[in-house]
């Protein structure tokens, strides 16, 4: 996958807003640069003790097979970690700290280990930064807590790089549901002015709300004045998915259409004079032929055999 084809996971702008949000300011940019140099001084010892802590744990160990490996990464390590301090937080550091996070899921790397590195880089750290400034203790705990404010805008960015894929997935997923659910709701043109839908399966309230837009949509697209609910599909009838219809019908009356209700087997009958729901409003028919008549009626229309005598 190209990730630089993409559209970036954080946006610079985001990026400000977050900055601002946690309040790191240019003051804290001016002193992480003058604390650049100090790093440089105990970058290695830093790197060390992170590593340290990631083999003695087996999880983390398996990610450096050999001595090679241990040595690249944490030549890697020492470089992300003294860009920590290099003054510079805009757009090409937002780009390399969101590359780094992606690099770091692809792997397999999981997050609570990848989050611990973080507060391993904190105990570490500070120390070395009071013991840097011991001389003015005032100025190195305004720096300890500038890098800080920064860590913790890494932190964001590395949980948003992990999170993305799951959020697109999840995303994609919803466009698949709801295109499966179109499929399943056709509403098509049968004549002039007539529509048809037919209905399987139960109703919920997402594929009621569905079945009313498309319905609705197709009845102005179309301008039908009469649309044929077909419920031969439907199982059983329940109240709810009575009160989903009536809702419908209603809908498609203020569109000044009239809604005939098709398929209404014995059972399903009995079901709604039992639950004692009032359809006696609506113009229903057994079989969709039959209903299609009554809406050719409806509209004035007869459909006769082509040899039929004036």
């Amino acid at each position: 996958m190209d990730t630089h084809t993409q559209a970036p996971v954080v946006t610079v702008r985001e990026w400000e807003q977050r900055k601002e949000f946690v309040g790191f300011t240019d003051e804290d940019a001016r002193l992480l640069r003058e604390l650049g140099p100090i790093a440089e001084g105990y970058a290695d010892e830093v790197v060390e003790g992170l590593y340290k802590q990631f083999l003695q744990f087996e999880e983390t160990r398996a990610f450096f097979p050999d001595t090679a490996t241990l040595n690249r990464v944490k030549a890697l390590q020492k470089k992300y970690f003294l860009e920590l301090t290099q003054g510079d937080y805009g757009a090409a550091y937002l780009a390399n700290r969101l590359h780094v996070g992606q690099v770091h899921q692809q792997i397999g790397l999981s997050l609570r280990w990848y989050m611990g590195a973080y507060s391993i880089y904190v105990d570490l750290v500070y120390p070395c930064v009071l013991a840097a400034f011991k001389h003015d203790i005032e100025k190195g705990q305004r720096a300890f807590l500038a890098l800080s404010k920064l860590v913790r805008l890494d932190t964001e960015l590395v949980i948003t790089t992990y999170i993305a894929p799951s959020a697109a997935i999840i995303s994609m997923q919803a466009r698949q549901a709801r295109a499966l659910l179109e499929i399943s709701i056709p509403v098509v043109q049968v004549w002039a002015g007539v529509v048809a839908v037919p209905l399987i399966g139960m109703l919920d309230s997402q594929r009621a709300q569905l079945f009313t837009e498309r319905l609705l949509e197709r009845i102005v697209e179309m301008r039908a004045s009469v649309a044929l609910v077909d419920i031969t599909g439907v199982p059983m009838m329940d109240t709810q998915t009575a009160q989903y219809l009536l809702e419908a019908i209603s809908a498609v009356r203020l569109l000044g259409a009239q809604v005939i209700l098709t398929g209404m087997r014995p059972t399903i009958a009995q079901t709604l004079v039992h639950l004692d729901i009032d359809l006696s409003s609506v113009a229903t028919r057994p079989s969709l032929e039959a209903g299609l008549r009554l809406g050719l009626d409806m509209l004035d229309l007869q459909v006769v055999p082509r040899d039929a005598k004036p």
